[in-house]
């Protein structure tokens, strides 16, 4: 038999006890008692029904009369345990994979038996009965054990729902902390919150420093709109009032938004502020450095039907944010080292001035093209570019133009070397040099001819210069193919005899030579 769960609780609130019992006369006394203590009765006759009662709506409490049990032995009743343990993981904890122990709360049964059938009170109990009655019915004592059963029932269940939503919360903070990216953080979230609360659609809101915000990551259920371009847009014109302040108090932002969120016509909606601890450095001597700073919302959209919250519901989501608010405190904290990492990186391997590579770098990248073209038996070609009468240019214009003049010229450079294994680096003072891998002689010699044209073609004036009314260059490019006997520093040398050579011979020229 297959059973499709679609049970419900009472919509009044009462417990609902479901009497299996094959008399009906023995059903009606027991309905008619247990309605008059303000109980909601559903009947069946045996397990069959029962179970398919059961799917339907399920019961707090299941009176059952013991011979109902010998004529079915376990069959039903495990069937309505398993039925019920689904039902209680889906309301109370998503994710399935981590109720290790899904037979952890049963539903409790009471059993109606003999007075002197202790053969079926063993039965009773054997398959987790938490207690029983003996006919006749004495009224009393009936109600005394439903009242005490579904006692410890409530508190069962809330005990369950306390350590399942604890271990939900350690999955979520686990899955959180997976990740230093802010992205990644702030998307496991409102999917699995979304998960959580059974909602349609849950995004988190980040406030900007003037007081408007933005949505910076939504999960919703299929075939949901979106709401990240509408409240964006709504956003832009929110918080007027708060443009101004530096720091912006919590209390006085949460009902500003709590409005304008409720001109989207959520049957629900349910905001939750995202507040973490103030790192930013401040000139007021009367700021409080332990004043929380809102830094965003979470917010769950619920749109099929109205629905009330439960305090255990926003109970979770107030713990949740705050173990968001460290995870993403920590995230920033870690963009900005990386950020400062980078910056490291560009200062151990980058000129300052011109941002092409340094002597350190260049010298690293000439030895490991060396060995690398020297085991491909392929060619290598270098440049070494000399800005002519530069000492002149600085003392005609000043440094700070002789620094500008640099920049240009290494721009130029970087624009005409341009293969993906090229290496342009500042090699001291007004002397650039270029490393071309895969290069032959001729190859090195047109990109240093492009290189000299596009320089003067800059028509950057040099009232200092003896050949010519713009800045010029000479260029030495040496060129070979790396053999064992040989090094890296005699084509350095080739080079810079090729350069000293083009200065000789009137500068402003390009001179070649291979080994």
């Amino acid at each position: 038999m297959k059973i499709f769960m679609n049970s419900k609780k009472s919509e009044n609130n009462s417990p609902v006890i479901m009497i299996v019992d094959k008399e009906k006369f023995m059903r009606y006394l027991l309905r008619k008692g247990l309605e008059s203590e303000g109980y909601e009765v559903i009947e069946a006759n045996n397990g069959k029904e029962c179970l398919e009662k059961f799917s339907l709506k399920i019961p707090d409490l299941i009176l059952i009369d013991v011979t109902i049990l010998e004529i079915n032995s376990f069959d039903y009743y495990i069937k309505l345990q398993q039925l019920f343990n689904q039902n209680l993981s889906n309301k109370f904890f998503p994710d399935h994979s981590l109720d290790s122990n899904p037979l952890l709360y049963q539903i409790p049964l009471l059993m109606i038996t003999s007075i002197e059938d202790q053969k079926s009170v063993d039965l009773a109990f054997s398959i987790g009965a938490m207690d029983y009655i003996t006919k006749p019915i004495k009224w009393a004592v009936l109600f005394q054990r439903v009242r005490r059963i579904l006692q410890i029932n409530e508190l069962v269940k809330n005990l369950k729902q306390q350590t399942e939503t604890a271990r939900f919360m350690t999955f979520i903070q686990e899955r959180i902390r997976q990740s230093l990216k802010l992205k990644n953080i702030l998307k496991t979230t409102v999917d699995e919150v979304r998960n959580f609360l059974k909602t349609e659609r849950v995004f988190i809101y980040k406030f900007k420093p003037d007081g408007t915000g933005e949505v910076v990551m939504e999960s919703i259920l299929c075939g949901q709109a979106s709401i990240v371009e509408s409240m964006n847009k709504f956003s832009n014109n929110a918080q007027n009032e708060f443009a101004n302040q530096e720091h912006i108090p919590i209390a006085d932002l949460i009902p500003y938004h709590v409005n304008f969120l409720t001109q989207f016509q959520v049957k629900a909606n349910l905001v939750v502020p995202i507040s973490k601890s103030n790192t930013e450095q401040t000139s007021d001597e009367d700021f409080d450095y332990t004043q929380q700073q809102l830094w965003g919302l979470l917010i769950a959209h619920h749109c099929s039907q109205p629905r009330k919250w439960q305090s255990s519901e926003i109970e979770f989501l107030e713990r949740l944010t705050g173990q968001l608010a460290i995870a993403i405190q920590q995230s920033e904290l870690y963009q900005k080292l990386v950020t400062m990492n980078q910056k490291l990186v560009e200062l151990a391997n980058f000129d300052s001035l011109t941002k092409v590579a340094n002597r350190r770098v260049f010298e690293e990248y000439m030895n490991n093209e060396w060995q690398r073209m020297l085991s491909e038996k392929a060619p290598i070609a270098l440049i070494l570019c000399d800005v002519d009468y530069f000492k002149r240019y600085n003392d005609t214009y000043g440094h700070p133009a002789g620094d500008r003049c640099l920049q240009a010229i290494a721009n130029v450079i970087k624009a005409e070397v341009k293969g993906p294994e090229d290496l342009v680096a500042r090699y001291g003072g007004e002397e650039f040099v270029v490393i071309l891998p895969r290069t032959d002689a001729q190859g090195g010699f047109y990109i240093a001819e492009s290189i000299r044209k596009q320089l003067l073609d800059l028509k950057l004036v040099n009232a200092g210069s003896q050949i010519s009314k713009f800045v010029t260059m000479s260029l030495g490019v040496a060129s070979t193919i790396p053999v064992t006997d040989s090094s890296w520093e005699k084509l350095i040398k080739i080079a810079d005899e090729s350069l000293y050579q083009a200065k000789e011979e009137g500068r402003n020229q390009t001179i070649l030579q291979t080994f």
